[in-house]
């Protein structure tokens, strides 16, 4: 059934309505959603968009110029047509209305007697009701469909699919980078296109769509949304826009297919839970259980002798380092283990190979500020200790950007292979043990800062971008790193004594 129009209902020779002014106007292909009699004055308040207003002239205020703004209204308000009954009162549809719902673009239909206003507004409900019905029919078989595809072997293909058939569009479906995972033939060549628009989608909310439109036809682009970050992209298009049954639709394949994409990632927080695991039991000495533990849950472990490398990133790009390691080309071919050690903290196992060191310092690069610490090849059983050289040269070290501290050339240099003895780290333990009873009841790591600050040489502005936060908020936490430590942090003996306390506590 055909959306009923103002040229639908003119064409019904049994309700003899005659266009009086704007036969022409956009307004006659409009949908109706009402007809409205009224003999209102100014029934404008009461139009909320497309539809028939009915009435007989009998309060239509008299004069051209308020018979203009009479009709202005109505077309302001969104009512599709004016319905003018002709009685007694009026014969014939006055000339004035006439020219101003011509010159407003309002067809205006003449109604004569015989037609009662009532059959008008019945006949117009009883074909709304008939089409909301059959949306409302459309719109659960559909989804009906598309919940039967995401239980499929290959949802995303399968959903893909049932879209475009149910809403005759053209549909695609991308990852979180703009690259392809699904989409009917027709959709292919709009790719490139689309490609361009989704720096727009990124700069708005999460939850927002974006219209556009491509080659002539509509497009409507959905970002899918998994743990408040954007993972895909779902884009629609076809040559006339959706109607309200078709945007619950799409609204339902939106969801099911961020539901497919949150148990995509349960799966990978499950692995990412399995490979620290494994990397845990390497770095607690048993390095033979790690790889049998890694061999029976699918996970990368490498055999030999091996790198462990820490790397770091600034608060708002945690998520983003561990991804980039993990999809890593270079990390990939020499099935190197990745794992998050903690927030913001990536560790990588890798055998020794050439041009290992610049996969991991390309990696970096691309982080703003990340920094990391890498040891050398290390038997498998050397792996605590390696382990505990790197934690303590990372940090340690400030770093450079897209640069690796090398552990070797770290521990072994300068006075603090002089002091490391338990009477040293002892004092180290009692000096900065304010800072970790501090950490206790506050959210901040104090330590951290305090570490950062100082592998900055102070500088104000290199600490706070290297922390992610204002130059003022760290001059607060320094603060509260004078008030707990009871020290001078100007002081240059007071920062040499705490970063020497830093180093050796960190390799308790």
């Amino acid at each position: 059934m055909s959306t009923l129009t103002v040229q639908a209902l003119v064409d019904r020779s049994d309700l003899n309505l005659t266009v009086v002014a704007g036969g022409d106007a956009p307004a006659m292909r409009k949908a109706l959603t009402w007809a409205l009699i009224s003999e209102l004055p100014d029934p404008s308040s009461y139009v909320d968009g497309g539809e028939l207003v009915l009435t007989t002239g009998s309060r239509i205020p008299q004069g051209v110029e308020a018979r203009k703004q009479y009709v202005d209204r109505l077309a302001a308000a969104g009512a599709v047509a004016l319905g003018f009954g002709t009685t007694s009162y009026y014969s014939n549809v006055p000339a004035d209305l006439v020219a101003a719902a011509e010159e407003a673009g309002l067809p205006l239909l003449s109604v004569p007697a015989e037609t009662r206003f009532g059959a008008i507004s019945r006949f117009v409900a009883a074909r709304i009701s008939d089409e909301r019905q059959k949306e409302l029919q459309y719109a659960v078989a559909a989804q009906r469909d598309l919940t039967r595809a995401s239980l499929s072997p290959y949802a995303a293909r399968a959903m893909v699919e049932r879209l475009a058939k149910a809403t005759h569009s053209w549909v695609l479906l991308l990852d979180q980078d703009g690259g392809l995972r699904a989409g009917v033939p027709a959709a292919r060549m709009h790719l490139a296109r689309i490609r361009i628009d989704l720096p727009r989608l990124r700069e708005q909310d999460n939850s927002s769509s974006l219209s556009m439109t491509v080659a002539g036809e509509s497009v409507v682009l959905f970002p899918l949304t998994v743990r408040e970050r954007i993972r895909g992209y779902l884009a629609v298009g076809r040559s006339t826009r959706f109607s309200r049954a078709e945007q619950s639709v799409l609204a339902t394949a939106v969801s099911l297919l961020c539901a497919d994409l949150h148990s995509a990632w349960g799966i990978l927080d499950s692995r990412r839970r399995q490979r620290r695991a494994v990397f845990q039991t390497a770095v607690a000495g048993n390095a033979e259980l790690a790889s049998s533990i890694a061999e029976a849950l699918d996970a990368d472990f490498p055999a030999g002798n091996l790198r462990v490398a820490l790397l770091g990133a600034p608060t708002g790009y945690e998520t983003e380092l561990l991804e980039h390691a993990e999809n890593d080309h270079g990390l990939r071919s020499l099935c190197a283990l990745v794992t998050e050690w903690e927030r913001g903290r990536v560790v990588v196992v890798m055998p020794p190979a050439e041009g290992d060191i610049r996969t991991l310092e390309s990696l970096l690069r691309r982080i703003p500020h990340a920094r990391g610490a890498v040891s050398d090849p290390t038997p498998p059983h050397e792996l605590p200790e390696a382990w505990k050289q790197v934690r303590s040269v990372f940090t340690s070290a400030s770093g450079t950007a897209g640069k690796l501290a090398l552990a070797s050339d770290v521990v072994t240099a300068g006075v603090l292979r002089h002091l490391n003895n338990a009477e040293a780290r002892g004092w180290a333990e009692a000096l900065l043990a304010p800072l970790s009873d501090k950490a206790r009841n506050s959210k901040i790591d104090l330590r951290h800062t305090l570490r950062t600050f100082l592998a900055n040489n102070g500088q104000s502005d290199a600490s706070a971008s290297a922390l992610g936060i204002h130059r003022h908020t760290l001059r607060h936490r320094m603060g509260k790193v004078a008030e707990a430590l009871g020290r001078d942090i100007d002081d240059p003996t007071t920062r040499a004594e705490l970063w020497i306390a830093l180093q050796l506590d960190d390799q308790l």
